[in-house]
């Protein structure tokens, strides 16, 4: 009869075989590292709505088969980040008025969820990580070096999944990180005003606090009314003309 410490070494072994599977499929070249790549460029901006994606010239670029492209573009297309048009390709996907509604809506019932969740949850270490995050954030709005508001950009996304990752909720996790990470959601932040981003980046401190006093309730309405108001500057700029670039 097999002891507990084989069944526990057995586990490991298993846990080290699919940890080494999923770093094979990500290897370069294929098709997941291929997915990774595009990805990371579409959200960055590096490919803008609208663009082709055509699969020999990618697979040039890459060193790689058309066929882990094409297997990456299908992946992209189930995240809502590619368009397949029958006869014409691949494109990244254009957004709308109501793309961004949609979004918003859906952020408004997961994420102040997610802040209830976190109140008590989170440990000091994050809450002192959320502080930093919080504070350059506005250093970089009141110096505006370089490339501040890219720089915002990535700090503001790690702060609201920071948060969602406090929920200890791993659909939960899942399910807002497709959101947040959306081009559109991301670059939304270049429709605000330096009036606007001060009063977001205000509300970040005051969830940071409710967080820290391990109020859920709190925690909750602060983060519906942040994710309220960024929906009506962002909306209200859009109808008026403007979007991210």
């Amino acid at each position: 009869m097999a002891s507990k410490t084989d069944h526990r070494d057995q586990g490991a072994r298993g846990v080290a075989t699919v940890a080494e599977a999923a770093a094979q499929r990500k290897e370069p070249g294929g098709s997941a590292w291929i997915y990774e790549q595009l990805r990371q460029e579409i959200i960055a901006g590096a490919h803008q709505p609208g663009s082709r994606l055509v699969e020999v010239q990618l697979a040039e670029v890459l060193g790689v088969s058309r066929t882990p492209v094409r297997a990456a573009l299908a992946r992209l297309e189930g995240d809502g980040l590619v368009e397949t048009i029958p006869n014409r390709g691949a494109f990244v996907s254009k957004w709308d008025s109501a793309d961004l509604e949609e979004v918003y809506a859906l952020r408004l019932r997961l994420e102040p969820y997610a802040a209830r969740l976190a109140a008590g949850r989170v440990d000091g270490e994050t809450i002192e990580r959320l502080t930093w995050l919080a504070d350059e954030m506005v250093r970089l709005l009141e110096e505006e070096p370089e490339n501040w508001i890219d720089r915002c950009m990535d700090l503001n996304g790690e702060l609201h999944l920071k948060i969602v990752a406090g929920s200890d909720s791993p659909r939960l996790i899942s399910m807002v990180s497709g959101l947040t990470e959306l081009p559109l959601v991301r670059r939304a932040m270049k429709l605000l005003s330096p009036t606007m981003l001060r009063r977001n980046f205000a509300q970040h401190h005051q969830m940071i606090q409710a967080l820290r006093e391990s109020d859920p309730e709190w925690a909750e309405a602060l983060m519906s009314a942040h994710i309220l108001g960024a929906r009506h500057s962002v909306l209200s700029r859009w109808e008026q003309g403007t979007s991210p670039d």
